[in-house]
């Protein structure tokens, strides 16, 4: 057995060599230089080893801000420079309030082996002249995020002015650690150890007092964007609360009614003409069904294909089917006339292409499975086209959608009343323009006239045609039954030639609407799944890196 496990061991190593595993940082040597005016230049010259790794370099990152007690001291860095091997080396800076991040090498370029990076930057506000006895720079060096071996730190300080420190203290180990056992001299200190990932060397260099100028301390960390919204929200937070509960709410209603609410039309008027867009074109019914609900329906695809038929592309015809021992059957079969051209609209394409995408003829029972592919084609397609007429902006289910996320976070944060006035708008805007606005007005005035078709039978008589182009229409606004209920009074054997099978069309008709009800699916089926008192990391600088 202690063979055994002695192979295992040794193909192990072999097969893993220690070289495919490390990257390492063979020296990491700090050089700083304090200013008269406090600002102080910081050189940090890293040795790292990518051994048989291909990178495309390192990355740095320094911490902007420090701890003093219960205040906060926050830096600045900038005047950075970076050399590899000394040329010049390309790098890209990241920053936030809280700490600056350099990724330094080419994304389009990588290197191995051994590599002296030397990091040049200037950091301002980072010298601890506050106390009364004394001035000091507490810096951490390294930085104890480092995610590779440092095997060898240095760190040496000066000034520009000829004053050394009074006292030099260093710490090294893992963050919080106040192990001194670093080597130190006047104004330099050097590790004992490796480094090893979370290891950091942090040095504390004493001054007389008044060596630099006073630094600035802050009561608050620094804060992102985000924070410091947030914190003037806290601050404010009943002027807040009165104008998203009362002042925006108000606005919004007034800007509602003024702007978007039909009633500033005045009563609709009877119209008896078929929808027209500004250019005069013939509005499908279709679309003329989707400004009116801003949403593809059902009832829209069956308007589009009784349109269809109408228009002589197709033709509709209903089988009835005899059985034994089950009762008889119905279906409602389509058959194409003629091939798409331009005249049709995209929407009226695509549901020709899935309809005859096998033949040229196709049950409307056989559409159930997959037609929920073809719907949500179609209804991009019938948006796109209202975008494009001038009538929306953009599908209302986007708008909808953003009110109503809206909605919920104000209701989340006791917004009770801006929730509900986004709700109500949820449900009113769609994204609708004005000119999708004064059409849809216009919509509302067939809607009169389809719903009052018994009163208009002599006008019907005369115009007969007119009323036939109609069927589409009275499908797609919802007033088709009452339409066909006076359509049967004026003309009881209403034989179109688009339209054929067994017994009247009244009821064939109600057939077709049934079987396509259930057989246009609208969406996919639904399916389950399972220096007092310092210590390493202390201080400012700090951070690590690696490398990517």
């Amino acid at each position: 057995m202690k063979k055994l496990l002695l192979s295992v061991f040794i193909f192990i190593f072999f097969l893993f060599p220690k070289s495919s595993f490390a990257e390492v940082i063979h020296s990491f040597d700090t050089k700083i230089t304090a200013h008269k005016n406090g600002l102080m230049d910081f050189t940090e010259t890293i040795n790292y080893d990518f051994e048989d790794l291909y990178r495309h370099g390192i990355f740095r990152n320094v911490p902007l801000y420090s701890s003093v007690e219960n205040l906060y001291r926050i830096t600045k860095i900038y005047n950075i420079k970076i050399l590899r091997d000394g040329e010049s080396e390309s790098f890209k800076t990241t920053n936030d309030a809280r700490q600056i991040s350099l990724k330094i090498g080419d994304a389009d370029k990588t290197i191995t082996g051994s590599h002296t990076y030397t990091i040049f930057y200037t950091v301002e506000n980072g010298i601890g002249s506050n106390f009364t006895d004394h001035d000091e720079i507490y810096w951490n060096t390294t930085g104890n995020e480092w995610e590779v071996d440092i095997e060898k730190a240095t760190m040496q300080i000066n000034t520009d002015f000829g004053i050394n420190p009074t006292k030099l203290i260093c710490f090294e180990g893992p963050s919080g650690s106040t192990d001194q056992a670093c080597n130190v001299s006047q104004n330099s200190a050097k590790t004992s150890q490796v480094l090893y990932p979370g290891y950091g060397l942090t040095i504390v260099a004493v001054y007389p007092p008044k060596t630099f100028p006073e630094s600035i301390l802050s009561k608050d960390p620094p804060q992102t964007l985000s924070e410091k919204i947030f914190g003037l929200v806290l601050k404010y937070y009943y002027l807040v609360w009165l104008v998203l509960n009362i002042i925006f709410p108000a606005y919004l209603i007034f800007w509602y009614r003024k702007h978007k609410n039909k009633q500033r039309f005045g009563p609709p008027a009877v119209n008896f003409d078929i929808p027209n867009d500004s250019k005069g074109q013939r509005l499908a019914p279709a679309l003329a069904g989707t400004i009116d609900t801003t949403r593809l329906e059902r009832d829209d695809i069956t308007a589009t294909i009784f349109d269809l038929a109408i228009r002589k592309y197709i033709k509709i015809e209903g089988k009835k089917t005899t059985r034994t021992l089950l009762p008889d059957s119905s279906d409602q079969i389509i058959l194409k006339l003629k091939n798409p051209d331009n005249k049709l609209l995209n929407f009226e394409k695509t549901l020709m292409d899935r309809l005859f995408k096998t033949g040229d003829s196709i049950k409307v029972s056989d559409l159930k499975t997959d037609f929920y592919t073809t719907f949500a084609k179609m209804e991009d397609q019938v948006f796109s086209t209202l975008v494009d007429k001038g009538y929306y902006t953009k599908n209302p289910k986007i708008q909808k959608q953003f009110l109503l996320v809206f909605s919920l976070i104000s209701f989340f944060f006791g917004n009770i009343i801006l929730s509900a006035v986004l709700f109500f708008l949820s449900l009113k805007l769609n994204g609708r323009t004005a000119k999708g606005d004064e059409a849809d007005f216009k919509i509302d005035g067939l809607k009169l006239f389809l719903k009052s078709m018994d009163r208009n039978y002599k006008w019907q008589a005369e115009k007969f045609y007119t009323v036939e182009q109609m069927i589409p229409y009275a499908m797609a606004l919802g007033y088709i039954d009452k339409f066909m209920s006076a359509l049967k009074i004026l003309k009881p054997d209403y034989k179109p030639d688009w339209y054929s099978g067994s017994g009247n069309f009244y009821t064939n008709y109600a057939v077709f609407s049934t079987i396509a009800s259930s057989s246009f699916t609208t969406s996919a089926p639904s399916s389950s799944s399972g220096f007092s008192s310092g210590s390493s990391g202390g201080g400012g600088g700090g951070g690590g890196g690696g490398s990517w």
